[in-house]
């Protein structure tokens, strides 16, 4: 996430978080999330992923926290406390949580969570109110019992324009301002997509005013659908991107707008993290084919090398039935036998090397048993090697192929035409966030291709409604009726069409205690229009806008195993 973008998105989620109290706080690999008790079932959202560290409010879905000693301690230390402000480093990923509390003596407990989304070295820091380092999530960066440098200084944008003017060369700038800089490498590159269309001073100067100034717009840039995202090989630096200001680098991406930075953060997390999945399933195939056709390279050139070694048994053969053809006039001189080679036109005389201790007749045997041994290790070579050829060109196809086309469709092919060359079985793992999903509620598909998702409890209506389903997403219940919490997945920012809302209101009204009536009202909305009321029971909502629909009491679409 870019440092400007951060410096936006602090700014647009201040005013929705700050005053609330900390409820639980959970970490789980490179995730580390706050719940702040927000009426839309939001939570602050970090990942400390080096290669795209990232905050943001979203839903977070991974129910497996680890218990480890630094969340425990914030657990005992900063649940219930008030989040009093949020600040940024300026010019750096680093995010405060100023937070105030009670400690047991009932005194007034001052702590700060330094949120470092510095890549390499992203962390979680509490800082005590006398800025020592308490402790820290990941064992690296300073020690505890350390002082924490911060700057309180407020950022100007025009610092960056300082001692810069009409005549400053494009390298001047990219030296002063992107070198040992405090801006970013998307910045950068945005710089010098706008230097094509002005001169350097205009293009730095129209580039700090709408990273730093202007009003931000929530987008994101995408090479190919975004709901394609995870189904494409992309470029991630380059094919996708997150911005709060348009990109003149990406005018020939498409171009997505959300109603919210944070929004367009989570989209741009889950897109991107679907994206990364199936790169690393593509490299784990391409790189298990590769790593058995360089296997098999070798074992062909082993047995090349093993046939050169036993290239001609038939001239032991012969070397042998002309020693038991000269054994009466074969001259024996220590090691070498001298005898006449019949087969040759003109009869002359040749040396066959034998061991000193033995006798034509030994000498004789010893070849054919040689013989009969090159002549067996030959045809094994020969075998083995039509085998060893015809893989190789199988997994070269496979491997030409999967390289031409990566698709999820081409992976999956690709792996089991490998098992079936090799007959190695391998695992194709899926994520946890894909194994959560598939096990919450019951899932249908429209006819236009929705997915819709019905919970089978209560519990699981919360759980369908507050952590599966994205804030765009059609919800929908039956009016007046105890039932089932009903979602429509979006898969773009297309609304979605009045024959799958139908469709799935008939579903809501199927799975409710209304289902034998002839018609029946069901309500939806977008599920940001749907909260939770504070200690209310599961299952139990409140919506703040929706719109209604009558229809028969009816389950005719496909459902998904």
């Amino acid at each position: 996430m870019d440092d400007s973008f951060l410096s936006a998105l602090a700014r647009e989620i201040k005013p929705l978080i700050c005053g609330r109290s900390i409820g639980r706080i959970s970490a789980s690999g490179a995730d580390f999330v706050i719940d702040l008790r927000l009426p839309d079932g939001r939570q602050v959202m970090v990942s400390l992923d080096p290669a795209d560290p990232a905050l943001y409010l979203g839903h977070y879905q991974n129910r497996e926290s680890q218990s480890s000693p630094f969340v425990l301690l914030l657990r005992k230390r900063l649940a219930g406390s008030r989040l009093a402000n949020i600040s940024k480093e300026p010019m750096d990923r680093i995010v405060y949580f100023e937070c105030e509390g009670f400690d047991a003596g009932g005194d007034k407990d001052k702590a700060t969570l330094a949120l470092s989304l510095t890549g390499r070295t992203s962390n979680v820091y509490l800082i005590d109110e006398d800025r020592l380092i308490e402790a820290r999530l990941f064992e690296r960066g300073p020690r505890e019992s350390e002082q924490w440098n911060r700057s309180d200084e407020e950022f100007d944008p025009n610092s960056l324009l300082s001692g810069l003017d009409q005549s400053s060369a494009q390298e001047e700038i990219l030296e002063k301002r992107f070198g040992a800089a405090p801006l970013s490498p998307m910045l950068k590159r945005e710089f010098l997509a706008r230097c094509r269309e002005r001169n350097p001073f205009e293009a730095f100067q129209s580039l700090i005013e709408d990273a730093f100034r202007k009003k931000p717009v929530a987008l994101i840039y995408s090479r190919r659908p975004i709901e394609e995202a995870g189904e494409r090989l992309v470029d991630l630096k380059s094919d996708f991107l997150l911005s709060h200001f348009e990109l003149t680098q990406a005018r020939n991406l498409r171009r997505y707008e959300f109603d919210s930075l944070s929004e367009a953060a989570e989209q741009f997390q889950s897109a991107r993290n679907r994206a990364k999945a199936f790169q690393n399933e593509f490299h784990t195939v391409r790189r298990m084919i590769a790593t058995e056709i360089k296997k098999r390279d070798k074992l062909l050139e082993a047995l090349i090398k093993d046939h050169a070694k036993h290239e001609n048994p038939e001239k032991l053969k012969r070397a042998g039935d002309l020693l038991l053809a000269n054994i009466a006039t074969a001259r024996v001189e220590g090691s070498r036998a001298r005898v006449i080679d019949y087969y040759d036109e003109n009869q002359s005389e040749i040396e066959i090397e034998i061991n000193e201790s033995e006798s034509l007749q030994q000498a004789a045997a010893r070849l054919f048993a040689r013989y009969q041994k090159s002549k067996r290790a030959l045809e094994a070579i020969e075998s083995q090697k039509v085998v060893v050829e015809s893989a190789l060109g199988l997994l070269n196809g496979v491997l030409a192929k999967l390289d031409q086309e990566p698709t999820l469709r081409s992976i999956a092919e690709s792996r089991e035409k490998f098992e079936r060359i090799t007959k190695k079985k391998t695992a194709a793992p899926k994520s946890k966030k894909q194994r959560s999903e598939k096990t919450v509620g019951r899932c249908f598909r429209s006819t236009d291709g929705y997915e819709i998702v019905v919970g089978r409890s209560d519990a699981e209506n919360d759980q369908v409604t507050f952590r599966l389903a994205r804030s765009t997403d059609i919800w929908m219940h039956a009016a007046d009726y105890p039932g089932s919490h009903v979602i429509i997945r979006k898969t773009g920012r297309e609304p979605v069409p009045q024959r799958a809302i139908i469709e799935a209101a008939q579903i809501a009204a199927f799975y409710s205690q209304a289902k034998r009536d002839s018609k029946v009202a069901v309500h939806y909305t977008e599920k940001k229009f749907v909260s939770k009321p504070p200690r209310s029971k599961p299952g139990l909502v409140r919506l703040s806008s929706f719109k209604t629909v009558l229809v028969e009491p009816v389950c005719s679409v496909e459902k998904i195993e």
